[in-house]
């Protein structure tokens, strides 16, 4: 997958061995991540907009598969086994629109699964969020079913926050049922913070590696309180949010805004918004969670988890998906492996209390390759 940041390819090779329920474990064999040249990467950010013409997108969404497709047989090589002996390829593609609310809601990830199983020889299972839009809901978040499946605990809450160009948590109560399960969009994450690095920097950054540049700066409180106004952060859940409310447009304003400071306090600043606006988030669907657990390219950025970790109250440390043998960096690449597998049985994968749809059904469409 290609996520928000549009940054590059995650790749994951998984096992899923089944046991005596719908929720197969999962063994992570081997995965990899494949960075987009700078050109790239802003074709692809060019795609978001809503004028780009169908003869920019169609090449695009062939190109994407492509590179797709060369992901994943680098890491079936990587791992020295035939693309014979995978069952299914989950493909989440990139996202270039998601508009999920009103009578015609619809969302849009190209990276074309036909080019994906044409070159792999492998069947492909993808468009995991249409049905649900479809069906009124907002097609996101899906990993909370992932979630509830491999992190759900009977003896305390736990929180999955999962930062990449937004910022989203699956909230799991102790020995609840998955149709207890909560999931959904906090708001941005490293999407501002990278945007506004690329601005500031003059273009020669496009990061803020550890959070080192923002640790420098101090919070302008008041620039914080103003842009927690925000309308999508006093939504309730479900909802979902992308570069169409956070993207590189809210970054300029927000930069017009501060114009005057100091560049590492406004980064601080955009570092303490993302982390209220998580922690807000965390607190609205749960009083005192015991465990939180991280992943996504945010959970690397040590200012950022601190002003997490310093703004919510804890009974232990925060901690990765890695203590729990999955990559934080592929977790979402595992989970939607994890997803075309359980399409491939057939077993339904929506949370309606998490997207809002009006019947629980399966996700996602199934291009073969084999026959």
């Amino acid at each position: 997958m290609s996520g928000t940041s549009a940054d590059g390819i995650d790749a994951a090779l998984v096992e899923l061995i089944e046991g005596s329920d719908a929720f197969p474990r999962v063994r992570f064999i081997g995965g990899e991540f494949t960075p987009f040249e700078p050109a790239f990467r802003d074709q692809v950010l060019r795609a978001t907009r809503p004028d780009v013409p169908l003869s920019e997108l169609g090449p695009l969404d062939r190109e994407l598969g492509e590179r797709f497709a060369r992901a994943a047989l680098s890491v079936i090589r990587g791992a020295a086994i035939t693309p014979d002996r995978v069952q299914i390829i989950g493909s989440h593609g990139q996202t270039v629109a998601h508009y999920p609310n009103g009578a015609h809601g619809y969302t849009v990830q190209i990276g074309s699964p036909a080019v994906i199983a044409a070159r792999t020889g492998i069947d492909v299972a993808s468009d995991f969020r249409m049905m649900d839009v479809a069906l009124g809901g907002q097609g996101a978040p899906l990993v909370p079913y992932v979630d509830y499946a491999l992190f759900s605990s009977d003896v305390e809450h736990r929180v999955l926050l999962n930062i990449g160009g937004i910022a989203n948590v699956t909230v799991l109560r102790a020995r609840g049922s998955e149709h207890e399960v909560l999931g959904f969009d906090t708001g941005p994450g490293n999407m501002v913070i990278d945007a506004a690095v690329d601005i500031l920097s003059g273009g020669r950054e496009t990061m803020d590696r550890n959070g080192a540049w923002a640790r420098r700066g101090t919070v302008l409180e008041g620039w914080l309180q103003e842009w927690l106004k925000h309308p999508y952060f006093a939504l309730k859940p479900p909802k979902s949010t992308g570069r169409e409310q956070f993207g590189r447009s809210y970054v300029v304003e927000r930069l017009r805004d501060a114009e005057d400071a100091d560049p590492a306090d406004i980064l601080r600043t955009l570092t303490a918004l993302v982390a209220e606006s998580i922690v807000r988030g965390i607190r609205s669907a749960i009083d005192a969670p015991s465990a939180l657990i991280a992943s996504g390219g945010g959970s690397s950025n040590a200012t950022l988890m601190d002003e997490i970790s310093r703004r919510l109250s804890l009974l232990r440390p925060w901690e990765t998906t890695e203590a729990y043998g999955i990559p934080a960096d592929l977790k979402e690449a595992v989970a939607f492996a994890y997803l075309a597998h359980q399409l491939f049985m057939r077993r339904p994968t929506s949370l309606l209390a998490a997207t809002g749809a009006r019947r629980t059904h399966l996700q996602g469409s199934i291009t073969p390759a084999r026959f």
